[in-house]
């Protein structure tokens, strides 16, 4: 991700690729809405959780826009795959 965006702007979670984070990018126009890239890397439920199984975090979704978070969140493939479905043990309840 960075290779492409460079660093970001936000960071939230820290810069080892064996942990999830979401990068936040902001434009030096105020008017252009912040993108933002969530990614994972966990382990599958039941397995074990270190080390992940990911030699890079996923992108499991983007944000843009400035509307509501459920309007502007778009999964990827990928997020769609591995999203809680209701009665998912993960979610909370």
């Amino acid at each position: 991700m960075t290779a492409e965006f460079g660093p970001p702007s936000v960071l939230f979670g820290g810069n080892n690729p064996l942990y999830g984070k979401t990068l936040g990018y902001l434009s030096e126009d105020q008017q252009q809405p912040a993108v933002v890239f969530h990614l994972w890397n966990g382990s599958e439920p039941g397995a074990e959780p270190w080390p992940p199984e990911h030699a890079q975090p996923l992108l499991l979704a983007v944000r843009f826009d400035g509307g509501s978070f459920r309007g502007s969140l778009t999964f990827t493939p990928e997020g769609k795959r591995r999203r809680p479905t209701v009665g998912d043990p993960c979610l909370p309840q």
